[in-house]
């Protein structure tokens, strides 16, 4: 059975930089959105599974490659499909194109079903995640890396707060909330200098609100830069960006 989410969106004002190209934030957003509307399309989407099987998805980990740069008032069309099923996860990609059908950018995101009250992984076949989905081929040429670096306070930036607005329907830090705080940590003057290829977001612990988080970041050689969210002594989010240089 083949499932898949097309959908159009605009490149409104308030999602681009200072230099009107679509922030990366948003491109994580623009594919967390497109991926939830595929999932409820087989009654897969975090609601009905709460409700009818006391369970939520959480994405484990999630990464995105640009080709492209869109800018504002660009129109692009998102398409969510399935590229990889396990016993306990599964591969949701999502590609957005143009209107001439030019790649822009692909998101891939990594999900575990998670039973409410023991926070324990379940397995997908529990509840009613369809055994004849169509698997489509992953745009990606490589694996989730390994994101083992050593970091110490010498890689320290900044501090941040989780204020209310941060916290969504599973209750912890969205996803693309931290999105923002890695981009964060990187100046404007660094940003106007190169362009961003790929970004990596292993997503390790939840966070909650009124928590307050420590951001690292330690750049390599070959353009790039890994990052580590912490609460306190627990690990929270591990991340990596190549760049390349304008």
């Amino acid at each position: 059975m083949k499932i898949e989410c097309k959908k159009k969106y605009k490149v409104d004002y308030s999602l681009v930089d200072k230099n009107t190209n679509l922030r990366i934030t948003e491109c994580f957003n623009l594919a967390q959105n497109n991926a939830t509307e595929y999932f409820q399309k087989f009654n897969g989407d975090n609601i009905y599974v709460k409700e009818n099987y006391n369970s939520v998805w959480v994405v484990s980990k999630s990464k995105i490659h640009i080709f492209k740069n869109s800018s504002w008032l660009d129109i692009l069309e998102g398409d969510s499909y399935t590229s990889l099923v396990k016993p306990i996860r599964i591969e949701t990609e999502t590609k957005f194109k143009d209107k001439k059908g030019n790649l822009i950018f692909v998101a891939n995101q990594e999900s575990c079903l998670l039973d409410i009250d023991s926070r324990r992984i379940r397995k997908i076949d529990t509840i009613n995640f369809p055994e004849d989905l169509e698997i489509d081929e992953t745009l990606f040429e490589r694996n989730y890396q390994r994101l083992n670096d050593t970091f110490d306070e010498n890689d320290f930036v900044y501090e941040q707060k989780i204020y209310s607005q941060d916290i969504d329907f599973s209750k912890h830090v969205n996803n693309v909330i931290y999105v923002r705080f890695i981009m964060n940590s990187l100046s404007n003057d660094f940003l106007d200098n190169i362009d961003i290829t790929d970004l990596e977001m292993h997503f390790i612990a939840e966070s909650k609100e009124g928590q307050t988080l420590k951001i690292y970041k330690k750049e390599l050689d070959n353009n790039v830069i890994r990052f580590l969210i912490k609460e306190n002594d627990r690990e929270i989010i591990r991340a990596s960006i190549d760049y390349k240089n304008k």
